[in-house]
């Protein structure tokens, strides 16, 4: 009888900021990188951060309708208390990052990366990582809509007293992604399961889908 395996849980490293200079607006250039600054209400509102570098930086309660982080590059950072309805995000980099405490509408992070990434207490209302590379990831106590994995390449991904509503894995290739906490989702791409993990009661609570997605005619 082969071995169980469990996968292997994102791999995550402590947030530590430095002191902090106060950010605005005015310092922002295009394709600048900015290190160790905090912007926080509306520092931002209005302002493109496309193609821009931040480490070390925080972005507290931001006060914008929109934000604008299409390739941009986010590392050992912290995300807070954001209220934002979209959030742009095509090819953006997020590395050794914390999300926390906000609500956005929309995130778009389409084909961009998120590595060493930890959502907590956040509700998202559509998350597309779509064509994107995610590894090391982590959602704590979130509520999210939708999920968008189609085409990802996914690894170390889990959740933890977090719902999920739908999920797409259309075309992903999935490793070590543990989908154990959750009460099971509506699924879109099941054949690509494969690299994820579910206990028993998913399973039944996953039965129906699967014997549709079999083309299997159950008797009630």
């Amino acid at each position: 009888m082969p071995r169980r395996t469990i996968p292997a849980p994102p791999r995550l490293h402590d947030l530590h900021l430095p002191e902090l200079a106060d950010g605005t607006s005015t310092t922002i250039h295009p394709y600048g990188s900015y290190e160790a600054l905090a912007f926080t209400g509306d520092d931002l509102t209005g302002v493109d951060l496309s193609d821009i570098g931040f480490s070390d930086c925080s972005f507290t309660a931001l006060n914008t309708h929109e934000l604008e982080l299409t390739s941009t590059r986010i590392s050992d950072s912290l995300l807070a208390r954001l209220d934002i309805p979209t959030v742009a995000a095509a090819y953006a980099r997020f590395r050794n990052t914390v999300l926390e405490h906000s609500r956005l509408g929309v995130l778009q992070c389409i084909e961009g990366t998120w590595d060493a990434v930890h959502v907590r207490g956040a509700k998202l209302g559509y998350l597309s990582l779509r064509g994107a590379t995610v590894r090391d990831v982590l959602f704590t106590d979130c509520v999210i809509g939708e999920l968008d994995l189609t085409g990802a390449r996914v690894e170390r991904l889990a959740f933890t007293d977090s719902e999920l509503s739908t999920l797409d894995v259309s075309g992903a290739t999935l490793r070590d992604v543990d989908l154990r906490r959750l009460d099971l989702p509506e699924i879109t791409g099941l054949s690509h399961l494969r690299g994820a993990m579910i206990d028993h009661l998913q399973l039944q609570q996953l039965a129906p889908q699967l014997a549709a997605h079999l083309g299997i005619d159950v008797e009630d």
